[in-house]
């Protein structure tokens, strides 16, 4: 038995019963970009979550992309910004989500789709994971990416911590993020299940 065929054999005795995930995400480029920003190399339920309800309840006009760019460029700094609607000392990360809606503006404007929504989809639909590398963005890398592609509406993985660890404890040898996401991919295509959902499914068990 190979690795892939390894691997697909326990995702489809431990997570086999994943069904599609109507909710996934927050709905709003605005908020699904906060979301994955913000939830880099922090916890999601504890630090994430509160921070997205509150900015949304403060703001429940800024949905789209420009939007929150103006909202922010409306702060004297980015930091000021992340302080006051996020709640977020972090100079860095507040500076990596302004690059991040900076690109999306600019890459979404090659699809010729009614609504923001459906043009990023169109997008996330377009890149495959190895395009993280053109995003050259400081702070944001393979994981970042494939999460936004994710909220978008991909079924593809996240390779984060408990993505690699599940997948190496699996396969018996420890993986990097390229290869927990191949392998992974490969034996959910095996097994016929929702990638995306296979990747939330493991993430619960062992986050929560």
């Amino acid at each position: 038995m190979n690795d892939v065929q390894k691997l697909g054999s326990v995702i489809s005795r431990k997570f086999g019963n994943v069904k599609l995930r109507n909710d996934y995400g927050w709905f709003e480029p605005a908020l699904d970009v906060l979301d994955c920003v913000l939830s880099l190399n922090r916890r999601y339920d504890s630090f994430v979550v509160p921070r997205i309800e509150n900015f949304r309840d403060r703001n429940p006009n800024i949905t789209g992309l420009k939007q929150l760019l103006r909202l922010i460029k409306k702060y004297r700094t980015p930091l000021a910004f992340s302080k006051a609607e996020l709640q977020y000392n972090h100079k860095e990360r507040v500076e990596t989500l302004l690059a991040v809606i900076c690109y999306l503006i600019k890459v979404q404007r090659k699809f010729n789709k009614k609504s923001e929504r459906a043009r990023l989809r169109a997008w996330a639909r377009s890149v495959k994971p190895t395009d993280y590398t053109q995003v050259e963005i400081a702070g944001f890398g393979l994981a970042g990416f494939q999460y936004l592609r994710m909220l978008f509406g991909v079924q593809t993985t996240k390779p984060g911590n408990h993505i690699k660890r599940f997948v190496s404890e699996v396969v018996g040898f420890k993986v990097n993020e390229l290869t927990s996401l191949s392998l992974l991919e490969q034996a959910a295509k095996q097994e016929h299940l929702l990638l995306r959902e296979v990747d939330g499914a493991i993430w619960r068990s062992r986050a929560r």
